[in-house]
């Protein structure tokens, strides 16, 4: 993948949860290609569920969410699915790596889905990730590792596939200030190199203020803030 990660475009999106209760409303929200936007706002205000619904995971979503020309309200389960696995890179908040595996093999598990000739560049960035975020032992299973570990085995394995975009759900939320300061520069460089799109979810406020935008969910409604 070159240049630039396709921009998102939302229209008139409204999740709802369990007896059609509204969880998120986001009339419009465009962030161009190659931009980042920074997501905060209190516990519980759907923060994350914005980010779920720009993955495409949310079936009780209506309204339009659009990665270019790409409208993934407009997909089926599958054609999400597959589109997740070419496009993006995804930090969830509850890391989601495979306890069977190591660090290393978690971080390059995109290698075991991308064309033969990506799948040595996939492993080599992933390995050079762990190294600059402190993972030493590669080989140790999910199980063995903290939870500031698996939090940064999980950014690895997000930036490891050169995606174009990237969605990380509190990325910094189990480190360490210098760890995550480290962090934040590299996903911010990589994302900068590539032209990637980023949006972030965090209540971390130096990870935040290097964000391009910044917009806050409360109550399930979106407001802008002010630089």
């Amino acid at each position: 993948m070159g240049g630039s990660g396709p921009g998102l475009r939302i229209d008139d999106l409204i999740v709802r949860g369990d007896g059609g209760r509204e969880l998120l409303s986001v009339p419009r929200l465009d962030v161009p290609p190659g931009r980042s936007l920074g997501v905060s706002g209190p516990s519980g205000s759907g923060k994350s569920t914005l980010l779920f619904a720009v993955a495409g995971l949310l079936r009780a979503a209506s309204g339009t969410v659009a990665w270019g020309d790409t409208a993934i309200t407009d997909m089926g389960e599958a054609r999400r699915a597959a589109f997740r696995a070419e496009r993006m890179g995804i930090v969830f908040q509850d890391f989601l790596l495979f306890d069977e595996l190591g660090a290393a093999d978690n971080a390059a598990i995109a290698s075991l889905y991308a064309p033969r000739d990506a799948r040595g560049g996939i492993r080599m960035r992933a390995g050079d990730l762990l190294t600059r975020l402190g993972i030493a032992d590669r080989d140790r299973a999910v199980p063995g590792l903290s939870g500031g570990e698996r939090q940064r085995v999980a950014v690895a394995r997000a930036m490891a596939g050169n995606a174009d975009i990237l969605l990380a759900d509190e990325p910094t939320a189990n480190l360490d200030r210098p760890t995550a300061t480290r962090l934040v520069d590299d996903l911010l460089a990589r994302c900068r190199e590539r032209g990637a799109t980023l949006i972030a979810v965090s209540h971390d406020e130096t990870l935040l203020a290097q964000l391009d935008r910044r917009i806050e969910i409360r109550d399930g409604r979106m407001q802008p803030v002010d630089a």
